[in-house]
């Protein structure tokens, strides 16, 4: 208690966060916007599948859910992947708070300035722009509704994690990329949108959340920290020691798994399922 004290006096803390603790972090500040409070109670908000957004679905209905089948595509150590396709749950649709049972199809029409779409993403850059991955030929999920969330006015919301973060802009990775542009790839080749909509990354969340800021310091870790990052906090002495204590809560969230489809049941050109074409 003495230590943390002398933290709070000083004005800064610096704290350490795993990957799943930020997740856990980025979908409570998703939950928190009021923007998004507004389209749960009175709109529809679309959930697409995605790890983080998983978070951001149980921080804002107040519920557990199977995170590990709340995903499409997937980064393994093998390479590019997408989870098993019969245990998927898809997109979620909330309607004045209610889960709905809908698909994305079935309520895009209806889709207006004061719904939500919420859209996770594989890559963040300094300037706050996104980049998801886009396995499928046709785009997947993005692909089929961009034109027209963007027609409507519908408010998009990315949470990403700063360890997607990449030290090049987005609008000039997208040109590099393309599930056939490739010669080889580890797993299935994938091509890159840059999503419009308002980023929610750990430095937003924490700004949200207690109106503090956030400054990224280190990245990386071992023992179970591998892909984690350290942040400085500065703020009021009231704020921080609310941020303090909420982050300690979080502390040892437990990591997921995802179940990867079989090579030999995919329907994605992943060059058969091998390494490289070479």
């Amino acid at each position: 208690m003495d230590t943390f004290i002398r933290i709070m006096d000083s004005q800064r803390l610096l704290v350490a966060l795993t990957p799943y603790e930020a997740k856990r972090l980025i979908g409570r500040g998703v939950a928190s916007i009021p923007q998004v409070r507004h389209a749960v109670k009175e709109g529809i908000v679309v959930i697409t599948p995605g790890t983080t957004n998983a978070y951001v679905y149980e921080e804002l209905m107040g519920e557990r859910i199977d995170r590990g089948r709340f995903t499409v595509g997937i980064v393994t150590r093998e390479g590019t992947c997408v989870s098993k396709l019969a245990r998927r749950t898809p997109e979620i649709i909330l309607s004045h708070g209610e889960r709905t049972g809908h698909r994305l199809k079935d309520v895009l029409d209806s889709l207006g300035p004061e719904d939500v779409f919420i859209k996770g993403a594989n890559a963040v850059d300094p300037w706050g722009n996104a980049g998801v991955y886009l396995g499928s030929p046709t785009g997947g999920t993005i692909g089929m509704s961009i034109g027209t969330l963007l027609a409507r006015g519908v408010q998009a919301v990315v949470p990403v994690s700063l360890e997607k973060l990449v030290p090049f802009p987005i609008s000039e990775i997208v040109p590099e990329m393309g599930n056939r542009r490739f010669s080889a790839a580890m797993r299935m080749p994938v091509g890159m949108m840059q999503i419009p909509g308002r980023v929610v990354t750990e430095m937003e969340a924490i700004r949200v959340l207690f109106g503090c800021r956030c400054i990224p310091a280190g990245g990386g870790g071992i023992n179970g920290a591998e892909g984690g990052r350290c942040y400085v906090l500065e703020g009021e002495s009231e704020a921080l020691g609310e941020a303090w204590a909420y982050i300690c809560s979080i502390k040892g969230e437990p990591a997921l798994a995802v179940e990867e489809e079989s090579c030999y049941e995919c329907r994605m050109n992943c060059f058969g399922g091998k390494r490289s074409v070479a």
